[in-house]
């Protein structure tokens, strides 16, 4: 019985595996699984006058592959289908959003949902860890160019993020050799929050930020929507130089650090600003 439940929890992790590769990727893995441990089970019976391990070995894994052969392709397919109902959510999800409320009323596991699939839209390489609970820690591994980003996500709506979180996601970014880390949040940070992130690879993005992602990357069908609205529920600004939307920012440096400003969602692609 300990060995049933051994195999049991190999293909338990396999599935669990499966499910978290793109469907593409499970698609090709179930075939090469499936022509390999068919040609593998479809091999000639080592002869009885060869060695005798030689016989042993080859009938262990005819009779292996005449039972995975079937097996573990349908763990792949099986996978593939559960990551094309997940993408499906993932881009509903996304295209639904129009303002901070809908997005606080998404459970923690939606907004983890909603924020990889931007940053999948953005271009990079996006690694679910499933976390334990609406607090875990890293929630997203992000890969482009070569670099690779933890993400923890906040779905908050009212309190700011303080710099415990901040600080403690550092650390595990160090510890993670990761090149930077991101802090995803529906509401806002406290200003020690902000202030600990000077000159560090560390990027908060709060809710107006959020919504001006989100609305990078919607389908243009939804970009022709009223424009999302920010925390106060006001209409955020154009930019100037290029006409994307403004998000407001802390000066963390000069004569107006600590002073806030509208600044391009594009930064640092663009650096348009507006003061009031």
């Amino acid at each position: 019985m300990a060995r049933r439940r051994s195999d049991d929890s190999i293909f338990d992790d396999l599935l669990d595996l499966s499910t978290k590769l793109s469907w593409k990727i499970n698609l090709a893995l179930a075939l090469v699984s499936y022509f390999g441990f068919h040609y593998a089970a479809s091999l000639p019976k080592a002869t009885p006058a060869g060695p005798m391990s030689e016989v042993v070995l080859r009938q262990l894994l005819i009779s292996f592959s005449n039972a995975l052969q079937y097996l573990v392709p349908a763990t792949f397919f099986i996978g593939t289908a559960v990551s094309v109902i997940k993408a499906k959510k993932r881009a509903k999800l996304l295209e639904k959003q129009s303002n901070i409320e809908s997005i606080r009323a998404l459970s923690w596991q939606e907004f983890e949902l909603l924020v990889g699939e931007a940053f999948k839209r953005k271009g990079f390489e996006v690694r679910e860890n499933g976390g334990g609970g609406a607090d875990g820690g890293v929630d997203l591994i992000l890969y482009k160019n070569g670099r690779k980003t933890i993400v923890q996500c906040k779905r908050w709506r009212s309190a700011s993020v303080s710099v415990s979180i901040v600080r403690e996601l550092y650390g595990v970014m160090t510890a993670e050799n990761a090149s930077d880390c991101i802090v995803v949040s529906s509401g806002s940070y406290t200003s020690e929050a902000r202030l600990f992130t000077e000159s560090k690879p560390i990027w908060l993005i709060d809710g107006p930020e959020l919504l001006a992602l989100i609305a990078e990357v919607q389908p243009v069908s939804y970009q022709s929507k009223p424009k999302p609205l920010d925390i106060q529920g006001t209409i955020q600004k154009e930019c100037p130089r290029c006409g994307s939307a403004m998000i407001r920012r802390i000066a963390k440096q000069g004569i107006n650090a600590g002073n806030e400003f509208w600044g391009c969602s594009r930064f640092p692609t663009c650096r348009g600003t507006i003061t009031s």
